[in-house]
């Protein structure tokens, strides 16, 4: 039973990422992240917390596109 929920799961995202839907699973992500400025000229300390909320938002972003085009391309197909 576990395996056919995981079998079905599967389907279901490899359904997602070949959808013209993918994009919109980005834009929700960008609308989620906390809008920041990477520059607080009152503090040094707020201005390196910004840049490390900025680049985990970006990494976040990133993977999330280049995990889609993997299971567009078989990714989850692949055996294990």
């Amino acid at each position: 039973m576990a395996e056919e929920t995981n079998q079905t799961l599967i389907q279901k995202k490899i359904a997602l990422a070949q959808s013209e839907h993918a994009s919109v699973i980005i834009e929700l992500m960008k609308d989620c992240m906390e809008q920041v400025p990477l520059v607080d000229r009152t503090s040094q300390w707020n201005t390196s917390v910004n840049a490390v909320i900025l680049e985990a938002n970006s990494d976040m972003l990133r993977k999330m596109v280049d995990y889609l085009e993997e299971i567009r391309k078989g990714k989850l197909l692949e055996t294990k």
